[in-house]
C-alpha cells in the first residue's frame, strides 16, 4: 500500500549533541612567544588517554600571575629541555582556570611531550604547584582537570572512566618497550613512568577525579 502524498517516516532519534569545550585560555591571550616554536605541531590518530601531571612549582602563586608562570615554563620547556614546544597540551591553575598548552588546536590530537612512552596515544595536562611537598589541589582545579578531560576523552569517544590497553613506546622505568600497560583513561603520569609526578596528594584525588569526570556535562560517555 502505497503511503498518502505526504506522509513521512518518523525521525531517527537524533545522535547526542558533542559537549561545547570548556573554557580555555589561548596561548594568545596567555602571551605565548611564538617565536620559540620552530616547528609545526604533528598529530595523534586519536587520544586514549589523559595523563594528569603537576609542574612541581611553587604553590605560593596568585591566579593573576599564571599565565606568567605557564610563559615561563614554556621558555624553560624550548630553551632548557630542547622541545619544539611546551610539553603538555593543558594547564590548569588552583583557581579552576584551564590553559592551552602546546599549540596545534584545543580540539586537535596534538602530540605533547609530557608522558615518556605513551605520547603516541594521550594528552598531557598539569596543574601549576606541587602536589607532593605539601600541596593540596583545590576542589576548582579537580573539578577543571574532571571537566577537562572528560571533554578531550569525548572527543574520541572514549569513557573517562575506562581502562585502555596501550603499548609502550619505550623503557619507562614502569614499563619495557612493546609491553603492554593497562591504564586509566584518566592516569597519573607515575602511572607510566618512574616518577613522583602528579606528586601524592593530586595522584590520591584522581579516584575522585575520575568519577566527576564521568559526572561532567562535557561527556555523553
Amino acid at each position: 500500500q502505497p503511503e498518502p502524498t505526504g506522509a513521512t517516516s518518523p525521525a531517527a532519534p537524533a545522535a547526542p549533541a558533542a559537549p561545547a569545550a570548556p573554557a580555555i585560555v589561548s596561548r594568545a591571550e596567555w602571551g605565548a612567544d611564538e617565536s620559540l616554536v620552530a616547528d609545526p605541531p604533528s598529530y595523534l590518530a586519536k587520544v586514549d588517554a589523559v595523563f594528569v601531571h603537576h609542574t612541581a612549582g611553587t604553590n605560593a602563586y596568585d591566579c593573576a600571575d599564571s599565565p606568567a608562570v605557564v610563559r615561563a615554563i614554556l621558555t624553560y620547556h624550548v630553551k632548557t629541555n630542547g622541545w619544539n614546544d611546551i610539553g603538555y597540551n593543558f594547564f590548569v591553575d588552583k583557581c579552576g582556570t584551564v590553559f592551552e598548552g602546546r599549540a596545534g588546536g584545543v580540539d586537535k590530537p596534538v602530540r605533547g611531550a609530557h608522558t615518556y612512552g605513551f605520547n603516541g596515544y594521550s594528552a598531557g595536562v598539569s596543574l601549576l604547584g606541587d602536589y607532593e611537598n605539601g600541596g593540596t589541589p583545590s576542589a576548582a582545579a579537580k573539578q577543571a582537570i574532571a571537566d577537562l578531560a572528560a571533554w578531550k576523552l569525548n572527543l574520541h569517544g572514549v569513557g573517562p572512566q575506562a581502562e585502555v590497553t596501550l603499548t609502550a613506546a619505550g623503557d619507562t622505568g614502569v614499563y619495557e618497550t612493546g609491553e603492554k600497560a593497562t591504564l586509566h583513561t584518566i592516569s597519573g603520569h607515575r602511572d607510566g613512568y618512574a616518577t613522583l609526578c602528579p606528586g601524592q596528594a593530586l595522584y590520591d584525588a584522581l579516584p575522585a577525579i575520575r568519577t566527576a569526570a564521568g559526572a561532567s556535562r562535557f561527556t555523553t560517555r
